[in-house]
C-alpha cells in the first residue's frame, strides 16, 4: 500500500510540474498536445488517490 502511495505522490507532482510548465509556455505538452488543465486534472486525481489510501491505512491502523 506504501508502494502505491508513494508512486501517486510521485506521478501527482510531476504532473503538476508539467501542468505548471505548460501554463506558463502557453504551449501543449507533448506531441499529443496535452493541454495544462488536463494535465492538472491528472494531477489531481493522483494526490486524491494518494489521500484515499493514507487514510484507508490509519483507518486499519486503528482498528
Amino acid at each position: 500500500m506504501k508502494n502505491v502511495i508513494n508512486v501517486a505522490i510521485v506521478i501527482g507532482v510531476i504532473s503538476l510540474i508539467a501542468s505548471v510548465i505548460s501554463r506558463v509556455t502557453m504551449t501543449p505538452l507533448g506531441a499529443v498536445g496535452i493541454r495544462a488543465n488536463a494535465i492538472l486534472a491528472f494531477a489531481d486525481t493522483c494526490f486524491l488517490i494518494a489521500i484515499t489510501f493514507i487514510l484507508l491505512e490509519i483507518l486499519k491502523a486503528k482498528k
